[in-house]
């Protein structure tokens, strides 16, 4: 399950001419509680027990080949002992004939892309003094 944000390229394009090493985590790190509000929004729509909502969390900012990430996800399982990302990826996509999909992911990325954006630039600027 993967999502791209538009808009962000110029960004990582001065990033590149900078101490991304430094700035990228910071931004990632400040950035991440807008989706993580909004993940957690859109799948109280859906709430049973709470069980789903609660188990929301944000990672911290890694890096691996393709550069620096972050994730937002639910994580563990239900007091019936299902995955919590199992019943989040039932409700994104339906489930054959038996459920429809009810996205959480999609709206909530929607929704947080141009906050995020904006947070970005804010930090990215604050951390270079422009």
């Amino acid at each position: 399950m993967g999502f791209e944000v538009q808009g962000i390229d110029d960004l990582m394009r001065e990033l590149d001419s900078l101490d991304a090493e430094r700035i990228a985590p910071i931004i990632l790190q400040e950035t991440v509680p807008i989706l993580e509000e909004k993940v957690k929004k859109h799948a109280m729509k859906h709430k049973d027990k709470g069980d789903l909502v609660n188990s929301v969390k944000k990672t911290g900012a890694n890096r691996n080949q393709k550069g620096y990430y972050i994730c937002v996800r639910p994580t563990g399982k239900d007091r019936k002992g299902v995955r919590n990302m199992e019943k989040l990826a039932a409700l994104e996509y339906g489930v054959d004939g038996k459920q429809a999909a009810t996205p959480v992911l999609t709206p909530a990325v929607n929704e947080a892309e141009i906050p995020v954006l904006k947070k970005m630039q804010e930090v990215f600027d604050r951390e270079v003094k422009l």
